[in-house]
């Protein structure tokens, strides 16, 4: 049986996506010594599991020290497209959008119903094996709108949307944001005031109302309130609320910060924020427009 590894001890559940994507970022840190701290209770030497299933995916990501720099060619992935894949196969997008996306980025593909990616980062090599299970249910259509990723993907926005739109802000990249995330008639004939990025996103058992706005600086004003957290805290809370943890983890994660939530008592010994709303906001530097 294996042993627990710490997240498991000390959050009392089991990996699940949330950690699979926190190890990826970690890595892209260069920080081994805490991914192994987190998740690797045999040691920095011993390899890392992780494990991920879903109605229409099985997914099995590996990750361990090679004792030498990785240079061959089979490693031609990365950490943030190993991201991507997994939040895409979260949000239940199509199958041939998640292998054209791939194809894009220049991953070979022998077989549609197996993919298989590697990276590696100094000496640390990551493999990871997504299975297409033939019984998965047959992707239904639904009713998407204007701006140009939905027309481009032919999907609704969704969790995978606010995501990408929080590690674009992070990369002060507004102008992306906008050019992408608009609905098209707005970004082409409306007013400045008019060209946010507003849409709701399921979560488990919760929607998710994201805002996004940009504040131009061309005339002098006073300096906007900055929000009270930033985008990367943003982004820890949903990946938590759309992975399903328990109430008291998203809270935890908040009060880490220095967000103070009431609470109050769900059945059970759960609590829950005494509002069934939590607000977060954060502004950042809009220099850079691209």
């Amino acid at each position: 049986m294996r042993a627990k590894c710490l997240v498991e001890e000390e959050e009392g559940r089991e990996l699940d996506s949330y950690d699979l994507i926190t190890a990826l970022g970690l890595l892209k840190e260069y920080d081994w010594r805490e991914i192994c701290r987190r998740y690797n209770p045999g040691g920095p030497h011993a390899k890392i599991n992780f494990l991920l299933s879903t109605e229409s995916y099985y997914v099995e990501m590996t990750m361990e020290i090679l004792g030498f720099l990785a240079l061959s060619a089979k490693y031609q992935a990365s950490p943030n497209l190993m991201q991507s894949l997994v939040r895409r196969i979260l949000c239940g997008h199509r199958h041939s959008l998640i292998l054209d996306k791939l194809r894009t980025y220049g991953v070979p593909i022998e077989d549609e119903t197996q993919i298989n990616l590697s990276f590696s980062v100094g000496t640390v090599g990551v493999d990871m094996v997504v299975n297409f299970l033939t019984n998965a249910p047959e992707y239904q259509f639904r009713k998407f709108g204007t701006t140009k990723v939905e027309q481009d993907e032919q999907r609704p926005l969704d969790h995978y949307d606010v995501v990408s739109i929080l590690y674009l802000a992070q990369q002060n990249r507004t102008g992306t944001v906008i050019k992408r995330y608009v609905p098209q008639e707005i970004l082409n004939e409306g007013a400045e005031g008019e060209k946010v990025v507003r849409f709701p996103s399921q979560a488990g058992d919760y929607t998710v109302d994201f805002f996004f706005q940009r504040i131009r600086n061309e005339a002098a004003r006073g300096v906007p309130p900055r929000g009270n957290v930033s985008s990367a805290t943003m982004h820890q809370v949903v990946r938590r609320v759309f992975a399903g943890h328990a109430p008291e983890l998203t809270v935890r994660e908040l009060t880490e910060k220095g967000i103070i939530i009431g609470r109050t008592k769900l059945p059970g010994n759960s609590t829950w924020p005494a509002s069934s709303t939590i607000i977060l906001s954060s502004c950042s530097s809009s220099a850079n427009q691209n």
